[in-house]
């Protein structure tokens, strides 16, 4: 049969034709949802609401050394309270899940504890005080437990809140002891390493005391004023130098006993004098004679006489003056004459003779004699002495004054390197002790935050609403299986009268023939029942009526006695909609 050609009239007969096993499925159907929601079981849930309380403190004055963010903290907490450790004491202690315990193995338990353990963040929107726009912030959270007693429920959950509050506990003061400890070795530490480097700098120190980067100002300082003191010194000693020859001038020219005279007023000459004379004469000489000559022969015996008896003189100057003398009379000789003129040779001879007289002659003064009579000569000699010996003392001081500039160029060569060395020490013992400063510091803050937690002072957990046994379950939602079962019997009756009138292909009216053979019938006989037919309507009628008032009964009374009793459900009833 077409289903399109159907009219409402149609579904309406056949609703009427299939009312019986409409009625049988719609029923089942709702008895079925009338004992699920009778039977099922219910869930009680005993919920611990606990508040994240900010530290009584101000942060700006004393800083806790728990840092992270609440929710970060109370994700690691649960971590740490759902070890398995945990669970399975409280299902030892309160004999959780006795019908389990025998058949599943323990990982089986443990999943089961935590798919009834409710965990959920209670968040607000705040202001941040630090950027002044609005944030969700977390402010408090719950934990609960679903069981089926709902006394048990309450003594889990109040458990797993206390685990929640002592963890919380624990965990920041633990956190605190650990900070505090860490920052006191990390300082004992930077102290040791404070002494070492002190130690360092001090060795350092003792070993280049004069090359210390503070000390080059001064070792430059030093050696310029020893370079001038050693200019002053050097022009001293010329001057020296100078006076000395002068002095050794006057003393050539003054004997040192005094002049005698004859009496007719011609001077004596002192042996020494009479040397020097003889010693002139003979270079002069030597020059004409031969060395064999008498007049030769007679003052070399005379200079060895003297000489036994006053010693070796000084005649270099004599000598150096003869020299000079002889040797312009040498050039002007040689302009006048020949070079192979006698006089020529003579003045040659002369001159080699003087040249080699002068390279034996003694090159220093004589000292002064201990005989000494002349004022004049012991006056000069004095004064030679005085500045001979102020001339040694000065080449001393020179020497002295030359190591020294020696030694300062040194310090100061040495200067960079032991400036780095030295920096070097200094930068990291500097950053020690800043290092130290902070870490002290932040060990006092330690501490502080270790008291604060200790006392309970900082930002804790409070239960606001402790777990209690619950008057209502939270499953399962009866009213919502019921009028879920209601709408099911009716999509039931619905389909059942369908699925029949979809396979029935019985002909039941003329609209079937016509669809069948495509040609109208010639007349239609209307239905006549018989007495059979009419019995047999009424017995199902009769049987239906009788099936849904037991069923209605049933349900009534597996209300009462397995649910709740009717006069209170009655009342409840009666508060709710007329109260």
């Amino acid at each position: 049969m077409n289903s399109q050609s159907r009219s409402l009239a149609d579904y309406v007969t056949a609703a009427r034709r299939r009312r019986v096993p409409a009625i049988v499925a719609a029923v089942s159907v709702l008895v079925i949802a009338v004992a699920a929601a009778i039977f099922w079981p219910p869930t009680y849930r005993s919920t611990g609401i606990i508040l994240i309380e900010q530290q009584e403190v101000p942060v700006d004055l004393v800083r806790s050394m728990v840092s992270s963010y609440a929710d970060q903290r109370i994700q690691m907490i649960s971590q740490r309270v759902m070890t398995s450790d945990n669970l399975m004491r409280i299902i030892d202690r309160y004999q959780l899940y006795p019908d389990k315990r025998r058949t599943e193995p323990r990982e089986a338990l443990l999943n089961r504890m935590r798919d009834d353990i409710r965990f959920s963040m209670i968040s607000a929107d705040v202001v941040d005080p630090r950027s002044g726009r609005p944030v969700k912030a977390t402010i408090a959270f719950s934990v609960s437990y679903d069981s089926g007693n709902p006394t048990l429920a309450a003594k889990v959950a109040n458990e797993i809140t206390t685990l929640y509050l002592n963890e919380n506990l624990e965990s920041r003061r633990q956190t605190a002891d650990d900070t505090a400890t860490f920052l006191t070795a990390e300082g004992d530490r930077l102290s040791k390493q404070i002494d070492e480097l002190d130690g360092r700098l001090a060795a350092f120190k003792e070993q280049n005391v004069n090359n210390l980067p503070e000390l080059s100002q001064l070792n430059m300082q030093m050696m310029n004023r020893a370079e001038e003191e050693l200019r002053e010194t050097e022009t001293r000693i010329r001057s020296l130098d100078q006076q000395i020859v002068y002095l050794d001038a006057q003393l050539a020219q003054l004997t040192p006993a005094a002049q005698i005279y004859t009496e007719t007023g011609q001077r004596i000459l002192s042996p020494s004098d009479r040397l020097k004379t003889l010693k002139s004469e003979y270079a002069r000489a030597s020059a004409i004679y031969a060395p064999t000559h008498p007049d030769i022969l007679r003052m070399q015996r005379e200079i060895d006489g003297l000489e036994r008896e006053v010693g070796r003189v000084d005649t270099a100057n004599d000598l150096a003056r003869q020299l000079s003398d002889a040797q312009s009379q040498l050039a002007s000789a040689r302009e006048k004459y020949a070079p192979d003129h006698p006089e020529v040779k003579q003045l040659e001879r002369m001159v080699a003779s003087l040249e080699s007289v002068m390279r034996t002659a003694p090159l220093t003064s004589e000292a002064v004699r201990a005989d000494a009579d002349n004022p004049a000569y012991i006056q000069v000699s004095a004064q030679r002495e005085a500045s001979s010996n102020e001339r040694r003392a000065l080449e001393k001081k020179t020497a002295a004054l030359r190591a020294k500039i020696a030694e300062y160029e040194q310090r100061l060569s040495e200067s960079p390197e032991i400036a780095r060395e030295y920096s070097a020490i200094a930068r990291e013992l500097e950053n020690a002790q800043l290092k130290y400063r902070e870490v002290r510091q932040k060990q006092m803050e330690a501490t502080l935050s270790r008291n604060l937690e200790t006392e309970r002072k900082g930002e804790r957990f409070t239960l606001i609403e402790p777990p209690m046994a619950a008057e209502e379950p939270v499953s399962p939602y009866r009213t919502a299986i019921l009028l879920m079962g209601m709408v099911l019997s009716l999509g039931a009756a619905v389909g059942i009268v369908l699925l029949l009138e979809a396979l029935d292909t019985s002909i039941r009216s003329r609209r079937d023939i016509e669809a069948l053979v495509a040609v109208p019938p010639l007349a239609v006989l209307p239905w006549i029942e018989t007495p059979a037919e009419r019995t047999g309507k009424t017995r199902v009628r009769r049987l239906s009526l009788a099936g849904a008032a037991t069923s209605f009964v049933v349900a009534v009374v597996m209300i009462h006695f397995l649910y709740r009793p009717l006069d209170v459900l009655w009342a409840v009833a009666w508060r709710r909609f007329f109260g």
